[in-house]
């Protein structure tokens, strides 16, 4: 649940997280890990942590023994060892071994110093041993030659690591390419969005990508309607012309809310086609119809082109102001699907969850049953934007 759950509230998602069975939940820094203060279970700090305040949200977690922390080199293990004695506890960390990936962590010969060092100090516990992928999402290969490597370590050094203590390499996608690299523990995090079922990007077949159902969409609604002549172009820049007479309509929602801009370093190919890269999803009472975004993406409103649906809106008193836009959808064959969108603009589902403004309110609109498994259900969150929301 690291950067506040993607953005989506990391308490709310925890508390129905641990419902399902999750032992154990991750954050990247102990400022995310604030959030889960209340949570029962323990709480894992990626990031390399040498001080904790007294008094802070998270010393309470950390005199209870809920907090787990990520040893990364033999020089933060005496930082760890000090952390440890200052605050009279036993500290449960977890190493990380490098395997590939070249990020936090350190080599498999350090972290054999490690466990020695580990196991001589009474004041830390050695919870658990760990690797992340570097190709999870694409490249089961070079997933199987890290796991091989891990393994390696650890049958090398069982006489140092407690029966205990859990082993844990796989992420969402890694997880999903099957038993060989679950170890003891996963650390799913896309998939309990339910925007894992894009799939892997090596083309290989994976049971289980269809069983994953979206969980979060995000609504706004039309403010504003009106008609353009043919010729006339759209927004700064003029980047959209209209090639006949044309309705459109205004939405309040722009980049300042997280909405995606065509960035610079996306696809020249999509930069210069001519196939709209964004599309929402348009819905009065029981009909819904898709619409593409036209023109530059404004800091706080986008418009969309309406022609072709005058005559549902007529329909309506209010000619269609107030109906819902759907921004990020959960329909897999829709252009507004967020995998769909993320992949066109070169990006990834999670980063655009996480560019979400905390100004937007996060609405849970359905409690399911407790979580299971992953093709049981889960709760869905609405995240909402519209003009008479403060």
């Amino acid at each position: 649940v690291k950067a506040d759950a993607y953005g989506l509230g990391a308490a709310r998602i925890a508390r129905r997280l641990v419902q399902g069975g999750a032992s154990m939940l991750t954050v990247y820094s102990p400022a995310q890990a604030e959030a889960l203060e209340g949570m029962p279970c323990p709480v894992l700090i990626l990031q390399p942590v040498s001080r904790i305040e007294r008094g802070s949200a998270i010393h309470s977690m950390l005199v209870s023994g809920r907090l787990h922390l990520v040893v990364h080199d033999i020089h933060h293990v005496a930082e760890l060892i000090v952390l440890a004695h200052e605050h009279g506890v036993r500290l449960p960390i977890h190493l990380e071994v490098d395997t590939g990936l070249a990020r936090g962590g350190c080599t498999p010969d350090d972290a054999a110093r490690i466990l020695q060092a580990v196991a001589a100090n009474p004041s830390l516990t050695l919870a658990g041993v760990m690797t992340h992928f570097s190709h999870a999402k694409t490249s089961a290969d070079r997933c199987a030659a890290q796991m091989r490597t891990f393994d390696l370590f650890v049958d090398a050094h069982r006489a140092l690591i407690p029966p205990e203590c859990v082993l844990h390499a796989a992420s969402t996608y890694a997880s999903l390419r099957g038993s060989t690299v679950h170890a003891g523990m996963v650390r799913v995090g896309i998939a309990w969005t339910g925007y894992a079922a894009d799939g892997p990007d090596d083309g290989e077949s994976i049971p289980g990508y269809n069983d994953f159902r979206a969980a979060i969409r995000w609504t706004s609604s039309l403010i504003h309607v009106r008609r353009i002549a043919r010729g006339n172009s759209v927004g700064y820049g003029w980047s959209w012309t209209a090639r006949r007479d044309s309705t459109i309509g205004l939405v309040p929602v722009g980049y300042a809310d997280g909405y995606p801009t065509l960035c610079a370093d996306a696809p020249q190919l999509l930069r210069e086609q001519a196939e709209p890269s964004r599309w929402v999803r348009i819905s009065v009472g029981d009909w819904s119809a898709e619409a593409p975004v036209i023109g530059a993406v404004n800091m706080d409103q986008i418009c969309v082109d309406l022609t072709g649906l005058e005559q549902m809106l007529s329909s309506q008193p209010n000619g269609g102001l107030g109906a819902e836009v759907e921004l990020y959808g959960t329909d897999r064959t829709a252009h507004n699907y967020l995998p769909t969108i993320a992949r066109r603009l070169g990006m990834r589902s999670y980063e655009l969850l996480c560019r979400l403004n905390p100004r937007i309110p996060r609405v849970a609109v359905e409690a399911a049953a407790p979580l299971g498994r992953v093709d049981q259900g889960a709760f869905r969150l609405a995240v909402r934007a519209a003009p008479d929301v403060p």
